[in-house]
């Protein structure tokens, strides 16, 4: 069986196939492992842009989105990096996940709570600050300091950390 340092690999390879089915073999065996089910979760929401249509289509992308996504509201609700991750998702697609409009309030929910929780890290502050209708100064100086944390927390393969030290390094 392959750990998820291969799967990541796999990842970082473009190998959306050969991630898919070492991701289901392992989440059978540790459903219940946080740091699988964020890496799992993001590879499918990633999917959504970024492997081709025939696969999509094939592997019913939405609905094993959907039941990831229960999934970790079941399980790791409790977890600000949950609220993070699923809020941001969330917040970027949320046509995909069901109700558009509600959806979208439940994931700026999940990131002010994340930002509540643990108001001292910058990445939830930067993020939740970027999600509210207006955006100023204190979200400027959010981005400036939550750069280097960025690059320092997603620096490891795989594709959540590629798309977030790329997207939320936004220090200029």
């Amino acid at each position: 069986m392959m750990t998820l340092e291969d799967i990541l690999k796999l990842e970082d390879e473009a190998d959306f196939n050969a991630a898919f089915a070492a991701y289901n073999e392992l989440y059978e065996h540790g459903p219940s492992d946080f740091n699988l089910w964020k890496h799992y979760y993001f590879f499918l929401w990633a999917a959504i842009e970024d492997a081709p249509l025939e696969f999509r289509e094939r592997v019913n992308l939405g609905q094993n989105l959907q039941k990831m996504y229960d999934e970790g509201k079941t399980q790791f609700r409790h977890l600000s990096d949950f609220k993070f991750i699923a809020g941001y998702t969330i917040t970027i697609f949320p046509y995909e996940f069901g109700n558009y409009e509600d959806l979208e309030k439940e994931g700026k929910e999940l990131l002010r709570q994340a930002h509540e929780e643990e108001p001292d890290n910058k990445i939830y502050r930067m993020v939740y600050l970027g999600s509210l209708e207006t955006v100023g100064e204190e979200y400027s100086k959010a981005e400036i300091e939550a750069g280097p944390v960025v690059l320092n927390k997603f620096s490891g393969p795989g594709l959540m950390n590629n798309y977030f030290s790329q997207v939320l390094n936004r220090k200029r």
